[in-house]
């Protein structure tokens, strides 16, 4: 059966603009015929990315497509059932599995953590006087160093591919710290200019990082890895 362009990302009908473009740059590094992937793989990304990006386009696709919120029920339900099947859950037990989990997730979980888990303080210490040099200078700090790590996160991250069977848990930690990329560049325009819009998007984006942690680690839990 072929895929709909959404499965095509390794998506849900109901994926966020956030996620689809996240899904498409981790699916064209992986798959560019520059890097050894395949010309149709490739074509097919691109062909599912240039119709879902476009809100006219995608609009009218998933008119077409899903018709009837029964289809859509029924592609759900198989997804779920593929995903909770006991070959899903035999295969992430080998050692492909096992070795990205501790090369790669666990690496880039624990460098996540370390930039997330201090960003409260930094802002309630800079909220005391924004206008403050040395606080200033502090917060900037903070981005600096968080966004080698961020490099590093990348770097690891792309070492190994992911797994296919497990290429849910992948595209949602690719997701996770692109959100906490694009919060640091939101927070860095904020010292440049103050512009709480910057500021206040930057949070919301470590929301969602945080969000997408919070999945993944009951999804980790779930199955055994």
């Amino acid at each position: 059966m072929e895929k709909n362009l959404y499965e095509e990302l390794g998506l849900k009908k109901n994926a966020t603009s956030s996620e689809i473009k996240s899904s498409y740059r981790a699916l064209v590094k992986q798959h560019h015929p520059d890097a050894g992937g395949e010309k149709e793989r490739f074509l097919a990304i691109q062909n599912a990315w240039e119709t879902l990006n476009d809100p006219i386009k995608k609009e009218q696709y998933d008119k077409n497509f899903f018709s009837s919120s029964s289809s859509f029920d029924s592609l759900n339900e198989n997804w779920e059932g593929k995903f909770n099947s006991k070959k899903y859950n035999s295969s992430i037990k080998d050692k492909e599995v096992e070795t990205w989990i501790k090369e790669i997730f666990i690496p880039i979980n624990r460098s996540l953590n370390q930039i997330i888990k201090p960003l409260n303080n930094e802002i309630k210490e800079l909220s005391a006087d924004p206008y403050d040099d040395q606080l200033m200078e502090n917060f900037c700090n903070y981005i600096s160093l968080s966004q080698k790590k961020i490099e590093k996160v990348e770097k690891i991250y792309n070492k190994k591919i992911v797994p296919k069977s497990i290429s849910a848990l992948g595209l949602d930690l690719y997701h996770c710290f692109s959100q906490v990329k694009d919060a640091l560049s939101e927070f860095d325009r904020y010292t440049q200019g103050y512009v709480d819009n910057y500021l206040f998007d930057g949070k919301e984006m470590i929301k969602e990082a945080k969000r997408i942690q919070s999945k993944m680690s009951i999804e980790k839990k779930n199955k055994n890895f």
